[in-house]
């Protein structure tokens, strides 16, 4: 059973990160580079690693708790880019506000699913080769 809810995650994992990787080739086109320009190249490359780093992390499994670091970062990048907008348009109540707007985004969301599903999943297979030591 314990197997089946891993590979269940693993693979939610995997699409929550190939649609991370279509939102970053469609923001890499769509993106002002213009302003602000390394947040907005790690802004755009963040969900463009989330599905290369999936395929990697297959196979290196160490690997899988990368997503939810990437998630963290995408956060903390996405809110930057969120007060630069309305800071410049005069409507920002305090950093905790545009943090908590941003990570009710669908984008953040996604992030956060791909990066719980993959670290679970870590964790599940962590504790059954414990399990499996102990035995």
């Amino acid at each position: 059973m314990q197997r089946k809810i891993r590979k269940v995650l693993t693979i939610l994992a995997g699409l929550f990160s190939f649609t991370l990787f279509l939102y970053g080739a469609a923001a890499v086109i769509g993106m002002d580079l213009r302003q602000n320009t390394m947040l907005s190249v790690v802004y755009c490359a963040l969900p463009l690693l989330s599905f290369p780093l999936f395929l990697i992390s297959i196979s290196v499994r160490g690997l899988l708790p990368l997503q939810a670091v990437l998630a963290v970062v995408y956060i903390a990048v996405y809110s930057a880019l969120n007060w630069r907008t309305c800071a410049e348009l005069g409507y920002c109540v305090s950093i905790a506000s545009v943090v908590l707007l941003t990570i009710t985004t669908w984008k953040a969301l996604l992030f956060c699913a791909a990066g719980l599903c993959s670290l679970a999943a870590f964790v599940m297979e962590r504790r059954g080769q414990l399990e499996a030591k102990r035995t």
